[in-house]
């Protein structure tokens, strides 16, 4: 169904000055009439940089909108500009409502920072929050040293993709300090974590059965399939299995690291780069027995084949997920917890980012 024309979707949206938001969406609802209904439930504020990164995020909003009402803060700054320059812009997805009856429309406000201006991206986000409803914060690409503190204050889930990053251990300290100073209750979402979800699933669901629970103790080697550039979603898997098992290590590095168990029973695993999925296989053996998981780039299933030492072979279909933006944030959206478990594994492989 199309949108209400009085609700500009394509493009940027309807100009307006950055004193006149509130003033200009008043006018816009009101024009609407009985067409479409506001709902709103969260606050996103997504951070970009450049005006192709700028579409990009309309388009992947438009998208989270279908399942999660919010208003939509897009700040995208154009630092490389020699003078300061703040322009702004209205505009609303729609989408039927369950019942059929109306469009239910949520709102966006685009802002575009040329030149030093990103110092008013706290007073931006803040002056234009929907109530008192929580604010997610994604922030796209690597973050500024020094990162504001002020804005932590006010958020509480921080969205990030640490793939995207050029020097992951950098970025990562310069997270963590200026969080200890913020003092906040903020909620850390790394979609490069989000990207390995359903192999952590099918992983646990595999030892979660008692017959396949005592060779969790005898893992002697695993190898994980990723695409290029996925290498750090490769380890934050691996992190997560080593931090559950309590391993110590790891020792290598690049292609082949070993962790040591508990029992002294030492685990090699190895990193292969390969086209496909984001993460393509994951094998692990075991006192004769393997355990095999993969999916087929574009696929939303992953393919367990089980085999043990007495013959036994078993094999299902599971759930993959998809590995879009949207896709990735809806599945942070719908999500709650801090995420402790995220923060160990990444404690785990922290020194091989």
């Amino acid at each position: 169904m199309s949108n209400p024309s009085s609700f500009p979707t394509l493009g940027t949206g309807i100009p307006v000055a950055v004193g006149q938001i509130d003033r200009e969406l008043k006018k816009l609802w009101e024009q609407s009439g009985t067409v479409a209904s506001r709902a709103s439930l969260i606050n996103l504020a997504i951070y970009c940089e450049g005006k192709e990164a700028m579409e990009r995020a309309t388009q992947v909003i438009g998208k989270i909108t279908e399942d999660h009402a919010c208003r939509a803060i897009l700040i995208c700054a154009e630092p490389g500009k020699p003078e300061s320059n703040v322009e702004a812009w209205i505009s609303a997805h729609c989408h039927m409502s369950r019942a059929g009856a109306k469009q239910v429309c949520c709102e966006q406000i685009t802002f575009l920072l040329e030149g030093p201006s990103r110092n008013l991206i706290p007073n931006i986000v803040f002056s234009h929050l929907d109530s008192d409803l929580p604010l997610y914060l994604w922030w796209q690409g690597e973050f500024p040293d020094p990162i504001d503190s002020q804005l932590w204050n006010w958020v509480d889930r921080l969205i990030y993709d640490s793939r995207d990053w050029t020097d992951r251990g950098r970025q990562l300290r310069l997270l963590r300090d200026s969080l200890a100073e913020a003092q906040g209750r903020i909620i850390l979402c790394d979609l490069n974590w989000t990207r390995g979800l359903y192999f952590r699933q099918a992983i646990s669901a595999c030892f979660d059965n008692p017959g396949h629970l005592p060779f969790l103790d005898q893992i002697d080697e695993i190898t994980i399939a990723h695409a290029p550039g996925y290498r750090c979603t490769a380890q934050l898997i691996v992190g997560w299995l080593a931090s559950r098992l309590n391993w110590k290590g790891p020792e290598g590095s690049q292609n082949e690291i070993v962790f040591t168990a508990g029992n002294g029973r030492r685990a090699t695993i190895r990193f292969v780069e390969r086209t496909g999925a984001p993460i393509s296989e994951a094998r692990i053996k075991a006192d004769g027995a393997t355990f095999l998981f993969t999916r087929e780039e574009g696929s939303e299933f992953l393919h367990a084949a089980f085999t043990f030492p007495d013959g036994r072979h078993i094999e299902s279909l599971l759930p993959a997920g998809r590995d879009g933006s949207a896709e990735l944030v809806n599945e942070e959206l719908v999500r709650g917890g801090r995420n402790l478990v995220y923060l160990k594994a990444v404690s785990v492989v922290e020194r091989l980012f």
